[in-house]
């Protein structure tokens, strides 16, 4: 019956529906009825789709004994872990504060890190049935990114012409209240949030979802469609696009993270030119060509610091411009005349009031004790508990911050560190953390893997999952949530790619030893 069930047609039609709704709905981080729900500033309109697709399909698919990609052992040994460490957190001197306990704390963080697994198994083992379910999943998810910078667009007009939030349409407004909570400060930004909580959150999907895939497909010159406009493909209009969205937005993290991604795909376009050069010069006898040593490092130096020329004065203009709009990066432009960066010592304190100059304080603080924290604790204090453990070991200077104030005396939450790795190293301990590198690496081993194919489709999901992984250590240093569903896409592309190129390449053992026999 159940069998008869899942192959019927409408019933696949279902899946592929609340399938599509998942990847299209991903902008929305933070609808209003379900922020109430969960009770945080974290609510994506996909999580509706995704448990009822959890709920008629990976459960039945579990059942009946459905095969999951070995990538996914890593995450859940640290699940285990996390749980153990969280448990001896209860014997520990951490004390309680602003009403909260150890067990609320971590429950809590559990559910976060449960909302997370909850995308990445579900999506991971649904594309893992078949090649073609993966191509959907990248048409979904390029529709769900046009349709945000098709929005961007028009706020960005909007803020042209207009000037201010305050001064939108009141219809602008009212569908913005309707689809995304969002807290004043926030709401009346000068910085662009499209349908996200906050701009952050805005860019981190630019960043770690469509970026990697759309870098990937231009530079290797492999499209997701047959379509061209001469010699330009879809991804060659979608990426400027996204980036203009992604501008507006004013990031500095996730700028890092693009231009990591970038310097990557330099270093292979560099290799790639250097070898045809080689190969030119070698044939070239009038020149009189010598393979020496010396040419080749000469040759392999010029070329990176023609690129490296490239990286920087890319890097130089933007900020020049986002300086117009952007006190922060005027900021940065105001260290970099002084020459304060020329003759800096590093040691914390001074770290700090560089940060402080740099508007980028309180995340530096929260760093710090973190860091604090894992020196006292090397094996953890429990999944979320860190907030427990800030007032002894934050640095001084951070009284200073209205925001750390607030936070200690205050607010209604306690503080977090604001930033994955040093929140796994607090909070989870070496182990843990050791545990989730592990993962990362098999994303990465298993990206290399999948760029060996043949198949357009999994070359640009090979190229596209290191470029991810590349940003998403960056921007580790920013995103400490695991319920952001953002982090997990590329990396269930990933993994069930990598599961599907498996059976592929065992089925085609299984045939060739049939007809050798």
């Amino acid at each position: 019956m159940l069998s008869s069930i899942i192959r019927s047609k409408p019933y696949q039609t279902i899946c592929t529906i609340l399938f599509g709704l998942l990847l299209i709905g991903l902008p929305f981080t933070s609808v209003p009825l379900l922020t109430n729900i969960f009770g945080s500033m974290t609510g994506p309109l996909s999580a509706i789709p995704l448990v009822i697709l959890m709920l008629i399909w990976l459960l039945p698919y579990l059942l009946r004994r459905g095969s999951l990609p070995s990538e996914i052992l890593p995450l859940l040994y640290f699940s285990l872990i996390a749980l153990i460490i969280s448990g001896g957190a209860f014997f520990l001197d951490g004390f309680y504060s602003r009403g909260r306990d150890f067990f609320d704390q971590s429950l809590r963080a559990f559910i976060t890190l449960g909302i997370g697994l909850s995308f990445y198994i579900t999506l991971t083992a649904y594309m893992s049935q078949r090649r073609s379910i993966i191509r959907k999943a990248l048409i979904f998810l390029y529709i769900g990114g046009t349709l945000n910078i098709i929005w961007s667009l028009f706020e960005i007009y909007l803020f042209q012409t207009r000037g201010s939030v305050q001064y939108f349409p009141q219809w602008v407004l009212d569908l913005k209240s309707a689809l995304v909570f969002q807290i004043p400060g926030i709401q009346y930004s000068y910085r662009l949030t499209g349908f996200a909580y906050e701009p952050s959150w805005f860019v981190l999907f630019f960043d770690l979802t469509l970026f990697p895939l759309w870098l990937s497909a231009v530079f290797q010159r492999k499209s997701l469609f047959n379509f061209r406009l001469w010699i330009f493909q879809i991804e060659d209009f979608l990426l400027p696009l996204g980036v203009i969205a992604f501008a507006f937005g004013y990031p500095r993290i996730a700028l890092i993270a693009l231009f990591v991604g970038l310097i990557y795909l330099g270093l292979i376009g560099i290799n790639k030119l250097y070898q045809k050069i080689y190969r030119w010069l070698c044939n070239q006898k009038r020149i009189g060509f010598h393979d020496t040593l010396i040419f080749k490092v000469l040759l392999a130096l010029l070329l990176i610091l023609f690129f490296a020329s490239i990286i920087i004065g890319v890097t130089a203009a933007f900020v020049q411009i986002a300086s117009q709009g952007d006190y922060r990066y005027q900021l940065l432009i105001d260290q970099l005349q002084s020459g304060d960066l020329l003759d800096f010592e590093l040691t914390e304190t001074n770290i700090i009031l560089l940060a402080r100059r740099l508007a980028f304080y309180e995340r530096t603080l929260f760093w710090y004790g973190g860091w604090r924290i894992f020196g006292d604790y090397p094996f953890g204090v429990g999944v979320g508990n860190a907030g427990f453990y800030f007032v002894d070991r934050l640095n001084s200077l951070g009284y200073g911050s209205y925001e750390v104030r607030n936070l200690l005396y205050q607010a209604n939450n306690i503080i977090n560190v604001k930033s994955l790795w040093v929140r796994l190293l607090a909070e989870t301990g070496i182990i843990g953390f050791i545990t989730y590198l592990t993962w990362v690496y098999l994303l990465w081993r298993s990206s290399g893997f999948i760029r060996k194919s043949r198949d357009p489709l999994m070359k640009i999901v090979g190229l596209g999952g290191q470029i991810f992984i590349l940003a998403y250590i960056v921007e580790g240093f920013s995103v400490d949530s695991f319920a952001i569903p953002y982090q997990w896409i590329i990396a269930s592309l990933i993994s069930a790619s990598a599961l599907v190129l498996r059976k592929e390449r065992i089925a085609d053992r299984l045939s060739a030893a049939k007809e050798y026999t």
